[in-house]
């Protein structure tokens, strides 16, 4: 997944899953081109201007922990863990970024880091 795809395509973060690694990058370089973005409008025309930002950085938030909540055979209802002080940053923080998916293909697809698994080995 792209970029591209995760802002142009608005069905892919209702579908589809992600694995930990590629969403660690993604969410990663999401944040540095936020915060890069940001200083730039900031310094250029003043701090009004960098709320343009902000539903940019939600979107692409929301798309990457719907799919990586999808690898875990979850659906995007969960995100509303969130809402709980402390333990559902928690929660949601240790789901996404900490833990494996689930093993093979679940409601949501085919799990990504098992297609190119060799066919001659034994499970």
């Amino acid at each position: 997944m792209s970029f591209r795809q995760l802002y142009l395509a608005p069905y892919i973060f209702l579908s589809g899953r992600i694995p930990r690694s590629r969403f660690n990058w993604f969410l990663i370089s999401l944040i540095a081109v936020f915060v890069v973005l940001f200083v730039f409008i900031e310094a250029t025309l003043g701090h009004p201007q960098t709320l343009v930002l902000y539903p940019f950085l939600a979107w692409g938030v929301l798309a990457l922990a719907t799919q990586r909540l999808h690898d875990h055979g979850k659906s995007m209802a969960w995100l509303l863990l969130l809402l709980i002080p402390v333990l559902g940053p928690l929660w949601c923080f240790i789901t996404l970024c900490c833990r494996a998916g689930s093993n093979g293909e679940n409601q949501y697809g085919d799990d990504l880091l098992s297609r190119h698994a060799d066919y001659l080995t034994v499970k």
